[in-house]
């Protein structure tokens, strides 16, 4: 049997959570499928979708630059944008996501007279183009909630589980390397004391 050297293919992953209640594993995903696989699929999607929304060091896009005002001064945000923050040095504006577009909550709309100089912003990736390590978790996650839907057979889904609960830890620790996490600022509960001004007392 030939290793593989290759990332996870949104294939493969729909063939391991097949693998999971007992099914065949199929050549194409795209087409007629059946409802197993359509299922699968659908489950895959969810899960990436649920994971990403969190906003990890592999699709958080800090001071996004390609943000521009529309004929109506609104600020339009990537289709896949899921969450909208103003980055650390502008933690003033407090802003969010609505309805496609930037939206300021302290103002309360959607109208700018310019763009925010720094925004952070969450972009939900196809399966694909996810890290190896996101593509890991995701399908022992959403290979768990198959076989839970499917089967119904607890012993079944604890062993799946601890193979998830694996993948949620080679996931942290992957995702911590790459932002280059560390106890002191790696956390931005942590920065953001450590960084505080310096009251002065009279």
């Amino acid at each position: 049997m030939t290793t593989q050297i290759t990332p996870t293919t949104e294939l493969q992953a729909i063939n391991i959570m097949l693998s999971v209640i007992g099914e065949a594993p199929v050549n194409s995903i795209t087409g007629t499928t059946s409802v197993d696989v359509s299922t699968a699929k659908n489950i895959l999607d969810e899960t990436s979708m649920s994971i990403q929304s969190q906003g990890w060091h592999f699709n958080t896009h800090e001071k996004y630059t390609a943000l521009s005002l529309d004929q109506d001064n609104k600020i339009p945000l990537p289709a896949n944008c899921v969450k909208a923050d103003a980055s650390k040095n502008f933690r003033y504006l407090n802003l969010t996501i609505r309805n496609g577009y930037l939206y300021n909550l302290e103002k309360h709309t959607d109208v700018f007279t310019e763009v925010p100089k720094e925004v952070d912003l969450v972009l939900v990736q196809q399966f694909e183009q996810l890290p190896e390590y996101a593509r890991q978790y995701i399908t022992q996650k959403a290979s768990r909630r198959f076989a839970s839907r499917f089967l119904g057979d607890s012993e079944i889904v604890k062993l799946i589980a601890n193979d998830e609960n694996e993948a949620l830890m080679a996931f942290h620790q992957a995702d911590s390397q790459e932002a280059d996490v560390n106890m002191l600022e790696g956390d931005s509960n942590t920065y953001s004391i450590i960084n505080r001004p310096t009251r002065r007392t009279y």
